[in-house]
């Protein structure tokens, strides 16, 4: 019997985690990527496993917000004017999704996803995936004490929906005992058991080495494209075959998926198809630990920073820009991290900082890594219309880590037939 064949542009997060799937469905898996392991977005972020805060980025006033504060050169949120007509065009979808019953819908979607989340990293563990993983309680700080109440309207719908959820609010003086270093700006804060971390960069490769242990065949470093050409018998739709050029060969497979982040439209253009999507960038830094420094996840409400300590360093990731492919470093959008911080701490940032300083003889340098953005905020998975066995998996925004492995699951089902693309409409790549 001829086994089914995939090939997998992308391997990242949702890349691997598809190719990963694939291969425990039956399928032959490569998976292709122009860049290193983890050299991206999938390793630069905050590396949260959050299914407590999965809700879309397009809320009621996020928008206003943002023109508000794009003559601030280091605003965690900004907009990049452009003249671009699909640039534009994702704008005004975006605006139209602001709202409280849009906004609710994509927080249900995206609820459901994250749901069964948490035990799917347990079932990689338990199958040998290797990645450094923290299961301690997060907490999220204030420095207005409005914005609490917003918080907690969030934490209220979620009780008793998430096996192993619970939250608590958090007096100044169990505040102090928890972070010594915080500054008399912080109001209140929430604490939250059941999310979890893990450093993103050891979850690919430990997600890799497991398909290569299964037998999914990488190629890294190599460049590929989609492209076009007639179907032979039982291949293809509508007299078209899609297949995968790479160099001088030309790969065919019983399904293409296209997990490549905020790539996924120039592999597209390939054979003439777009979806919804933009860009959204974000920094972050990796500081030394030292002493009364945060030691479990933290996250800073006004600033939107997103705080990880790791095993040998603390991680701060935030911003969110939307200026098209660009992975160049704005030292004062990145900036804009630490200077937001500072506001929580007393003297940690600047602390850590010289110890970089005296360690290595110069400051830590900020990263980016650019999440792909839907107009809804929900991921598209599912196949195109118009070319139905090139499945997309792309649009996780800030959740590629945390949906990685739910997404890989559904395509894997999506290209099994297990799961039919007619009940997963509200995640289709086709909806815009």
């Amino acid at each position: 019997m001829t086994s089914r064949t995939a090939v997998v542009l992308g391997a990242g997060s949702i890349g691997l985690s598809s190719a990963y799937y694939l291969r425990k469905t039956g399928f032959d898996v490569t998976v292709i990527d122009p860049e290193p392991l983890a050299a991206r977005a999938s390793g630069h972020n905050a590396g949260w496993l959050i299914p407590s805060m999965s809700t879309p980025v397009p809320a009621p006033g996020v928008l206003p917000q943002a023109l508000k504060w794009m003559t601030k050169k280091d605003s965690p949120l900004y907009i990049s004017p452009s003249a671009d007509p699909h640039f534009l065009g994702f704008l005004l979808r975006m605006l139209q999704h602001c709202t409280e019953s849009r906004f609710n819908r994509g927080a249900k979607t995206l609820a459901r996803l994250s749901a069964g989340s948490l035990p799917l990293f347990d079932d990689l563990a338990a199958d040998g995936v290797e990645f450094e993983r923290h299961r301690d309680p997060l907490t999220m700080l204030f420095t207005d004490q409005h914005k609490v109440d917003g918080r907690v309207h969030e934490l209220e719908t979620l009780d008793g929906k998430l096996p192993g959820f619970s939250w608590r609010h958090m007096s100044r003086g169990e505040l102090n005992e928890h972070a010594p270093s915080l500054s008399d700006t912080v109001v209140a804060g929430i604490q939250s058991e059941g999310d979890q971390s893990v450093d993103p960069a050891s979850f690919v490769r430990g997600l890799a080495a497991a398909c290569e242990r299964d037998g999914v065949e990488l190629r890294l470093g190599e460049s590929a494209a989609l492209v076009t050409r007639p179907a032979t018998q039982g291949r293809g739709h509508n007299g078209v075959e899609v297949s995968v050029q790479v160099g001088g060969q030309r790969l065919r497979a019983d399904k293409v998926v296209v997990a490549a982040g905020a790539w996924t439209n120039e592999l597209l253009s390939g054979i003439r198809e777009r979806v919804a999507l933009q860009a959204g960038k974000g920094y972050g830094y990796d500081l030394p630990v030292v002493d009364h420094g945060p030691t479990e996840p933290v996250y800073l409400a006004e600033a939107k920073v997103a705080i990880t300590p790791l095993n040998d360093r603390v991680r701060l990731a935030g911003t969110m820009g939307f200026s098209g492919i660009d992975e160049t470093v704005d030292p004062v959008r990145a900036g804009g991290i630490l200077s937001g911080a500072r506001e929580y701490f007393t003297d940690w940032i600047q602390r850590a900082e010289q110890t970089a300083v005296d360690d290595t003889g110069h400051a830590r340098t900020p990263w980016t890594g650019l999440r792909p953005t839907t107009p809804d905020g929900v991921p598209m998975i599912g196949p195109l219309a118009g070319h139905p066995d090139v499945l997309v998996a792309t649009g996780h925004v800030m959740l590629g880590i945390s949906l990685g492995p739910t997404t890989g699951r559904l395509i894997a089902e999506l290209a099994s037939g297990e799961t039919s693309a007619d009940t997963l409409t509200d995640l289709s790549p086709n909806r815009f």
